[in-house]
């Protein structure tokens, strides 16, 4: 078998593997064996078929196997080359000329990556402590969490639940046509606000609008958005919503008694205080774990700069488009209004895209510097994290690797760069920021 390679660019190669008419006879021949030997033909027993029988009967299925052996062992040889590793193969060609065959890959390989000399890093965190606010704000959050809403039958007051519909329209034209990759300005038919509440993620105009009015009423209201949300044909504009009001609640926070506590498995205010110290003081820990390790990579990817496979930053533009097309359903938004705004969609997840193949290379590299494997442990880890995520029993998902492989190596891949980012961790010095 005779190799050649061609640069296509610094990521990317041609590599033609060229099979003579002599090895290919000799696979053909090794293949027509194993035919013989298995092949079920009336009046013969299992490997007693003449070969040209066999050959003929199977002559279509023995040209295929044959074309597997052979890609089979150049694929073998593309993985062996030492000048470089291939990161995916994008393309694969048969070309059949002068008795010889020739099978050509497009591969996308690892750029080089010159490394830090040293990996270590040094991260600043925010302390751990636990200030009395912190306690109280958490207290009180708990105490809304378990409120009661009671219908009342007044003008809203800021504070009050309420639910509602609106329709949005500028200049006559819907907002809901003018963004439809937007569904939170959509038109709503029935959806819950907190009246008065600054901090709402939905539309102030209507958030505000609403204080005074009655069940039963409807009002016009006024919302400016922003100049710099990201759609033109908004940006700036006012918007006029049509408010319905249904139901009026008004919210009725617990009292701090026994009841309370016993729903903390405590029995007085000041346990209850120490446990929420406890809880936020190892959420904040949490939390910086998660920060170090972020930042001591960011650190390091600074000092390197290379070439992206173009495979590497189109995998990474294909999930984070698969996760924006599940957090906009989630959100109402129609297949159709995303089909529509696929093309804006796409441009927007290139520059995440880009940073994600980044740490992702940068990260297989520096597992490839120091020897790093994953185990036994660290796949089991890894399965266990995406269970979770995905919400699958274990089981069944161990079942859904097995039938998709490109989902399995992307696993391993993923447990691998988690164990060269935990690898990094162990190098960083934690300074604590000045309050």
């Amino acid at each position: 078998m005779k190799t050649n390679i061609e640069n296509i660019n610094d990521t990317r190669k041609k590599i033609t593997f060229s099979f003579d008419a002599k090895q290919i006879a000799e696979e053909n021949e090794k293949v027509v064996k194993d035919f013989v030997r298995n092949a079920k033909i009336a009046g013969f027993r299992p490997g007693k078929a003449p070969v040209n029988m066999v050959t003929k009967l199977y002559a279509d299925s023995i040209k295929e196997q044959v074309e597997r052996s052979l890609t089979s062992k150049a694929i073998d040889e593309l993985n062996n080359i030492k000048e470089f590793d291939v990161y995916a193969v994008v393309d694969l060609n048969k070309e059949d000329k002068d008795g010889e065959m020739n099978l050509v890959f497009t591969a996308d390989i690892y750029p080089e990556v010159k490394l830090p000399k040293s990996l270590a890093t040094k991260v600043e965190l925010e302390a751990t402590d636990v200030k009395e606010e912190e306690i109280d704000n958490a207290i009180e959050f708990y105490r809304n969490q378990r409120a009661k809403y009671n219908e009342v039958d007044r003008e809203i007051k800021a504070g009050d639940f309420i639910r509602l519909a609106y329709t949005g329209t500028i200049d006559g034209e819907s907002v809901q046509a003018l963004a439809p990759e937007m569904p939170l300005y959509a038109d709503q038919k029935s959806t819950w606000e907190e009246a008065g509440n600054k901090e709402a993620p939905g539309i102030q105009g209507v958030v505000q609008g609403i204080i005074g009015m009655k069940k039963g009423e409807k009002k016009i209201v006024s919302h400016e958005f922003p100049k710099d949300v990201k759609n033109d044909k908004i940006a700036g504009k006012t918007a006029q919503y049509e408010v319905e009001i249904f139901d009026i609640r008004e919210k009725e926070l617990p009292e701090l008694n026994e009841e309370f506590f016993k729903s903390f498995e405590v029995d007085s205010l000041e346990k209850l205080r120490e446990k929420v110290k406890a809880n936020i003081e190892g959420e904040k820990k949490s939390n910086n774990e998660v920060l170090k390790r972020q930042f001591a990579v960011e650190q390091l990817m600074e000092k390197c700069d290379f070439a992206l496979p173009e495979s590497a930053v189109e995998d990474e533009r294909q999930s984070i488009l698969e996760e924006m097309m599940m957090r906009f359903m989630s959100q109402g938004a129609s297949r159709e209004d995303i089909e529509k705004n696929k093309e804006a969609l796409f441009d927007s997840a290139g520059k995440e895209a880009e940073g994600r193949a980044k740490m992702r290379i940068f990260l297989n590299r520096v597992a490839k510097a120091n020897d790093l494997k994953i185990d036994n442990e660290d796949m089991s880890r890894m399965l266990w994290q995406e269970a979770m995520r995905t919400r699958t029993k274990p089981e069944d998902l161990v079942k859904q690797i097995r039938k998709d492989r490109a989902r399995a190596n992307r696993l391993r891949s993923d447990a691998l760069l988690q164990k060269s980012i935990n690898f990094i961790a162990e190098k960083v010095e934690v300074v604590e920021k000045k309050a």
